[in-house]
């Protein structure tokens, strides 16, 4: 099979930022090489470049991806980033049919910044030219080797070496989104083992996947118990749907992460050897925190995990909560058989076809006009990845960190996302070792994708721009 490099160019207006601006894209396919110069296959991108500018040289850009690793950015792309943006009567129970609406997107970051957006090989409509070398770019630093190769050619292309460059990474992508700054920086040990000094502004990372686990592999670092990471997005979900005699969300939260470090924490180690009195407060708290009953909670040992919660924490009322947003409700899972742990999600279940149909939309305004599947998420490009490195990803920013004073860290979290959970995320910022101001941690009411429902978007796109415009932030917690 022979590649087609194909390419798509349009111009558009947009409101963003609270006044009209106008843009060109071009969107096409960016080809992937293997050592021996044979063509593996092709990258889509998009790129959104403001016009009505003096000059773009110095304008901030944002390089866009999202995980899996096999996912598009049809995410980020249509949930945050294009001007317009999917339509969502009801953001916790989209409609699953067609047809389905864009609308403008009141989040759209046009005015402030440039926007490039990636689709992998093997998602989106990426080609595939050699199938039976795709491992070349199956693996977690060859994957971050093409992501900075195409970030270089892109500012060298553009010549837009003197602007501010950004990374934005969603669930596996903030795994690329760590390893991509020290490719660009390079050195011996470094893949690709070039030195090319480009150095990184900032890193937005949504749905943060830094994992820490007591028996890591390469991938996780050495952590805690994870009941006692897990319990504030517990807490979260558990609030949203019994929030009686509670006190509002946030502080509920703040409650749950001091019982998680402390009393939680000290009663997983201590066991049976707390006493009556000890035992019976324990489980009175993690009740209060968790909504699961004290039967439950005694029967598991006191270690829930995030699948099991989602389905015990409305089971008595025949529902399963999602996995990718705990304010997706489903009916019990139970009597389909095996459920797919994304088809049958009650967040990712629902709002993808709305996604997809968004998007095609989207590309039509675009002028893509290309007669081939798209493909949201490849589960066979997860099946054949490579999880080794001889950096963990935490290992990774930590070093990016330290030899880059001036890059900043925005790890942004929905407090309902079972997937990548807060206290993931709250843990990873407290070991990065970050001078002051380096690393800040943001947290919303919303899921895996903290850009959906409107309070949620609303605040995030805020957020960047303070990021991006250098505010001083703090931490949430």
């Amino acid at each position: 099979m022979e590649a087609i490099l194909r390419k798509f160019e349009s111009e558009g207006k947009a409101a963003a930022g609270g006044i009209e601006i106008s843009y060109k894209t071009c969107c096409g396919d960016y080809p992937l090489y293997g050592e021996d110069g044979a063509l593996l296959g092709t990258m889509f991108t998009y790129s959104y470049v403001r016009t009505d500018v003096e000059s773009s040289q110095d304008r901030p850009v944002i390089f866009a991806f999202n995980g899996g690793p096999g996912s598009s950015a049809l995410w980020l792309h249509t949930g945050l980033l294009a001007p317009k943006r999917i339509r969502l009567e009801n953001p916790t129970a989209p409609q699953t049919v067609a047809p389905f609406e864009l609308e403008e997107n009141p989040n759209c970051l046009l005015d402030l910044c440039d926007v490039v957006i990636i689709d992998p090989m093997g998602t989106g409509w990426s080609q595939i030219i050699e199938e039976t070398r795709q491992a070349e770019a199956y693996s977690y630093e060859k994957d971050g080797e093409i992501f900075a190769r195409f970030i270089e050619d892109w500012i060298r292309k553009e010549n837009r070496w003197d602007s501010p460059k950004y990374l934005m990474g969603e669930s596996y992508g903030t795994m690329r989104a760590c390893v991509i700054p020290s490719i660009l920086m390079g050195g011996p040990i470094c893949a690709g083992a070039v030195s090319k000094g480009i150095t990184i502004d900032g890193i937005i990372m949504m749905g943060t996947g830094l994992n820490v686990n007591p028996q890591p592999n390469w991938w996780d670092e050495y952590g805690v118990e994870k009941m006692v990471l897990d319990l504030p997005t517990m807490a979260a979900c558990n609030w949203y749907f019994n929030r009686e005699e509670k006190p509002d969300l946030h502080a509920f939260i703040a409650e749950a992460d001091a019982f998680a470090g402390k009393e939680l924490l000290a009663g997983l180690y201590r066991g049976n050897r707390m006493t009556e009195a000890e035992t019976k407060s324990f489980i009175e708290k993690l009740t209060y925190f968790t909504g699961l009953s004290p039967s439950y909670l005694k029967k598991k040992n006191y270690r829930i995990s995030l699948s099991e919660f989602s389905k015990e924490l409305l089971g008595d009322e025949g529902q399963e909560i999602g996995m990718y947003d705990g304010r997706f409700v489903m009916h019990a899972s139970g009597q389909i058989g095996m459920a797919d742990p994304v088809a049958d999600d009650g967040a990712m279940g629902r709002y993808t076809p709305a996604f997809r149909g968004g998007f095609l939309k989207l590309a039509e305004e675009l002028g893509i006009d290309i007669d081939m599947p798209y493909h949201i998420i490849n589960f066979n490009v997860n099946g054949m990845w490579k999880f080794d490195g001889i950096k963990t990803p935490l290992e990774y920013l930590r070093a990016a960190l330290r030899r880059n004073p001036s890059l900043r860290v925005l790890l942004t979290n929905g407090v309902y996302d079972l997937v990548s959970t807060i206290g993931q995320a709250r843990y990873a910022a407290g070991h990065l070792d970050a001078e002051k101001g380096q690393v800040i941690l943001r947290e919303y009411p919303s899921g895996h994708m903290s850009y959906v429902g409107e309070e949620s978007g609303e605040k995030l796109s805020q957020d960047i721009r303070d990021f991006i415009e250098k505010e001083e932030m703090e931490s949430c917690y």
